[in-house]
C-alpha cells in the first residue's frame, strides 16, 4: 500500500519535474541508425542473468562505433561479465534513489555527465528510476516496452507479447533495431 502511494507520488514529481521539457520532432530510422552514444539502464529485479548480458553484448556491438554506457545496480556490475571496450558501467545502489522511488542528485549528474543518441530502459514492467534516467538523460530517442507510464517518458516503445520472459522481450526489442 505504501509502494503504491510513494510512486504516486514520485510520478507527480517527475510530471512537474519534466513538464517543460518537450521531444523534438525526430525520424527514427535515422535516429536509430545514427546513433553512436547509447545508454542502456539494467533491470532493476534481475532473474534471468543470462538474457541481461546477451542483451548487453548485443548492444555493445551495435554501438561498437561509439561507447555505451550501462546503468547497473551495485550487485549486477559484479557479474556483468562486458569484454568490449567501448561499455563503461555505472554502479549504482538504493541509497541513490530515494524514498518516493526517484533517483538522488549524485545518481542525476552521473549519468548527465555524458551525452546519449539514445537511452534503452530494459525493464519489462514500469520502474520509475529508471524511466526518470531515460528522460534526464536527454537522449533524443529513449527505447523501452510497452508498459503503464511509459508515454510520458519514452518515445519509443517495443510491445512483447510475453513479458514475463526477458529472453523473448530482448529478442523483440533486436529485431525492432534491426528494422532500422
Amino acid at each position: 500500500m505504501f509502494r503504491d502511494v510513494r510512486l504516486r507520488i514520485g510520478l507527480l514529481y517527475s510530471r512537474i519535474h519534466f513538464r517543460k521539457v518537450g521531444d523534438p520532432v525526430i525520424r527514427f530510422t535515422e535516429a536509430v541508425s545514427r546513433a553512436r552514444r547509447a545508454l542502456v539502464i539494467l533491470p532493476e529485479g534481475t532473474r534471468d542473468i543470462t538474457s541481461v548480458q546477451w542483451i548487453v553484448r548485443n548492444l555493445a556491438e551495435r554501438f561498437s562505433e561509439g561507447s555505451v554506457t550501462v546503468l547497473a545496480r551495485n550487485e549486477q556490475a559484479s557479474w556483468l561479465r562486458i569484454e568490449n571496450g567501448n561499455v563503461v558501467v555505472l554502479p549504482y545502489s538504493q541509497d541513490d534513489v530515494s524514498t518516493w522511488f526517484v533517483p538522488r542528485r549524485e545518481l542525476i549528474g552521473k549519468v548527465k555527465r555524458s551525452t546519449f543518441d539514445i537511452a534503452f530502459d530494459l525493464n519489462v514492467t514500469f520502474t520509475l528510476v529508471g524511466a526518470f534516467l531515460c528522460r534526464e538523460s536527454k537522449a533524443p530517442l529513449r527505447v523501452s516496452f510497452a508498459k503503464s507510464f511509459a508515454d510520458e517518458f519514452f518515445n519509443f516503445q517495443v510491445q512483447t507479447r510475453s513479458p514475463g520472459s526477458l529472453a523473448v522481450a530482448y529478442r523483440n526489442l533486436v529485431r525492432c533495431l534491426e528494422m532500422f
